[in-house]
């Protein structure tokens, strides 16, 4: 009795204390993982090369870092959780459940999120918010732009990873899904160079995770495209809520599979929501500056 006394309730729960130990060995294998690590140095290095030079296209640079910390990103997460279901028999002995296992694997997605917003503050650093390689958004939505175009990617493509490798086996589907959407984004966007109004081809453009907002003209010009930038971080928040959820649903049972089957009702009719307010929204005409 005096020992109990003396000694008191645990600090944390046997489960909450395993949840942190496999979301910290899960982070640790992600910083040596060598495909992130890769996304990693060629990002710091595309994002140092471009300092103090003029850019004609800002969308086109942030292109390669959503490419590196979205794309690649997303390809490590599938591996690193894919080498995780391999030892999941080992790992089931742990008091903890599927989803918890796959939330400590979500929860990897700080340090890729974290590294984009590093990104963001040295691009802005070095091509500020004024300049006219933006066109004519004004200095809110140019602060959106790229924030969808660099934080967001690199925070949704490792999510989007974890729900991959939960619940599809084949080894190279991660790659062949950033192929589809390297494609997916290519075709939309020269689609939208000759229908720039067009609120079909605006939500064709902005379904992807990844989207321009103008065009640069060879003469100089910049013309924005219909879209509004906000709206459209919006619907990318929805897309990593509802990776998580869909990760998260593989193994749930019970009143845990309930809720998240509930909250990935609403998370889709939020995201359309967003998605429709972002095709509506800016500019609803080519506006050129």
């Amino acid at each position: 009795m005096t020992a109990t006394l003396t000694s008191g309730p645990p600090a944390t729960s046997p489960g909450r204390a395993t949840f942190t130990a496999l979301a910290i060995r899960e982070t640790r294998r992600l910083v040596l993982n060598p495909v992130f690590l890769f996304a990693v140095v060629i990002t710091a290095w595309w994002t140092w090369a471009g300092r103090g030079t003029a850019v004609a296209d800002i969308g086109l640079v942030n292109a390669f870092t959503a490419i590196f910390l979205g794309g690649f990103g997303m390809m490590a997460t599938y591996w690193l959780t894919r080498s995780m279901r391999a030892s999941e028999p080992v790992v089931g002995v742990t008091p903890i459940t599927l989803p918890a296992r796959t939330a400590a694997l979500c929860a990897v997605a700080i340090v890729p999120f974290g590294y984009g917003c590093l990104a963001l503050i040295a691009f802005l650093h070095f091509h500020s918010a004024s300049d006219p390689a933006y066109g004519a958004f004004s200095p809110s939505a140019r602060i959106a732009v790229v924030v969808g175009q660099i934080v967001i990617p690199a925070l949704g493509g490792p999510l989007l990873g974890v729900a991959l490798g939960r619940w599809v086996r084949f080894p190279g589907a991660a790659l062949v899904l950033f192929l589809v959407f390297w494609s997916w984004v290519s075709l939309v966007t020269v689609v939208s160079g000759s229908h720039p109004d067009s609120v079909p081809v605006a939500v064709l453009r902005l379904f992807a995770g990844f989207t321009f907002f103008a065009l640069h003209s060879d003469a100089g010009g910049v013309t924005a495209w219909r879209g509004s930038p906000w709206f459209f971080i919006g619907w990318q928040l929805a897309l990593c809520a509802i990776a998580v959820l869909v990760a998260l649903l593989r193994g749930a049972e019970g009143r845990v599979r309930t809720r998240i089957i509930r909250a990935l009702g609403i998370a889709g009719v939020a995201a359309l929501i967003l998605l429709v307010l972002a095709a509506l929204g800016g500019f609803t005409y080519p506006l050129t500056a």
